[in-house]
């Protein structure tokens, strides 16, 4: 009787992980993975992982260089770096036209490094719309319409400028 007692809470576990829908799901995007959130129609984008880049520097020197690289590029505000950790994150702010009008896409941009390689990884996208009257509506970036991936082929342009600083 005893393994019966083992057996049901293990059955249970098995019934409730069957039944629970995923709560996110990767799809490939331009060079990229985006990591879409669970929805019906509109599935909100939660991030974008690039690839890993293969380069002959320490993750500290590449660091210091990609900090160089965003101070120069427009609409990009790097707010920390951590040299010794290889890590550095950014602000950035991106415009692109799209439904007649032009709109904005923020982003926080993670900037990992390590000895011999790095990658850029996106999250926390916030897409500013006309509200209507001068009003400007701040919502999540969702995978509907044209607009999200006119947005994300922005920020893109961005990682490319800053990806070849690097191999520069």
């Amino acid at each position: 009787m005893q393994g019966v007692d083992v057996k049901l809470p293990i059955l249970w576990l098995a019934v409730a992980l069957a039944v629970t829908p995923a709560m996110a799901e990767d799809v490939p995007f331009n060079g990229r993975m985006l990591e879409l959130g669970v929805g019906a129609d509109a599935r909100p984008i939660l991030g974008m992982r690039g690839t890993q880049y293969a380069i002959q520097r320490n993750g500290e020197q590449l660091v210091e260089m990609a900090r160089g690289c965003l101070a120069r590029q427009g609409g990009v505000v790097v707010e920390s770096t951590d040299p010794a950790q290889g890590l550095l994150l950014a602000s950035v702010e991106t415009r692109f036209r799209a439904s007649f009008s032009t709109q904005a896409l923020r982003s926080r941009l993670r900037f990992e490094a390590g000895d011999g390689h790095f990658q850029i990884i996106e999250s926390d996208f916030v897409l500013a719309q006309d509200g209507g009257e001068g009003s400007v509506a701040h919502g999540p970036l969702v995978q509907s319409g044209g607009i999200w991936e006119k947005g994300l082929e922005a920020l893109v342009q961005t990682e490319n400028r800053l990806v070849d600083c690097l191999y520069r």
